[in-house]
């Protein structure tokens, strides 16, 4: 089954409400996908096996998609936004995850 959450940005940081596989499952397929004005806007996937320690998967940059590695399993994925770019306009990222 594919999980997927859309979060609206309008300040840099991590999104407060993190992608859960559930207790003793995992996600195995991240994508991201950032829908955003400013060309020079980055937004970061992140995973963490037990939502304390997160590590960066993949950048992305200005309006476009993202993948981490397929073989990476891990329970909880969210998004960082590193910043908004130039004029700070709101962004909107999905995390896309999969079996």
């Amino acid at each position: 089954m594919t999980n997927y959450k859309q979060t609206a940005h309008t300040a840099t940081g991590a999104s407060a409400s993190p992608l859960d596989a559930g207790a003793g499952l995992t996600f195995g397929s991240f994508s991201l996908r950032v829908v955003s004005l400013a060309a020079d806007s980055q937004v970061a996937l992140e995973t963490s096996p037990d939502n304390t320690a997160w590590t960066q998967q993949c950048l992305v940059r200005g309006d476009g998609w993202g993948t981490a590695r397929t073989d990476h399993r891990q329970r909880y994925s969210r998004t960082n936004v590193v910043s908004l770019g130039t004029g700070a306009a709101p962004l909107s990222a999905i995390v896309v995850c999969g079996p």
